[in-house]
């Protein structure tokens, strides 16, 4: 018969604790979060600064023959795209097993939630040209709620932590 140390091993540890690091090959490093919120600050900039000089602008660009308030408008949402994504999907301080479930529950969530809001829109917009402006919009929403949803999934893990203590 065999011994029963033999199909269970149970090792212990005494003294310093041995935590492993996940190993999370996809995300960014946390340092490009704070870029990512600066492109997302400076998209608003180059957005703002082509809404507010449009009429120069178009003035200008009539006489050079250039699209200059196209362009702004591109570099703003691409600023917008870049920033929510290295946004989303830089590590946190502290990256485990749990902030990982969190961050995959939330990215299922605001996909479903993404596409609920698009089904109604779908439903109660009746003119394409007003659903080719709601498309256009959804094309950086799911990156805004993945962040909204998982940062208040923090929050609350946070906080149900902080409660317990």
């Amino acid at each position: 018969m065999s011994n029963i140390f033999d199909i269970c091993k149970v090792c212990f540890t005494f003294g310093k604790s041995n935590f492993t690091i996940m190993k999370s090959r996809f995300l960014f490093p946390y340092k490009c979060r704070s870029i990512g919120v600066v492109l997302f600050i400076l998209g608003f900039v180059v957005a703002s600064f082509g809404y507010y000089f449009r009429d120069s602008f178009v003035n200008w660009q009539f006489r050079q023959n250039l699209n200059l308030t196209e362009f702004l408008h591109d570099t703003a949402v691409s600023m917008w795209i870049g920033g929510l994504f290295l946004i989303a999907f830089s590590k946190e301080r502290i990256e485990d097993e749990q902030i990982a479930q969190l961050r995959l529950d939330s990215l299922q969530w605001s996909i479903y939630f993404n596409y609920a809001i698009l089904i109604l829109c779908i439903i109660l917009l009746d003119t394409r040209h007003v659903m080719l402006g709601v498309a256009a919009h959804f094309i950086f929403t799911p990156l805004l709620f993945f962040i909204i949803r998982f940062k208040w999934s923090i929050y609350q893990l946070n906080r149900s932590i902080k409660n317990n203590d």
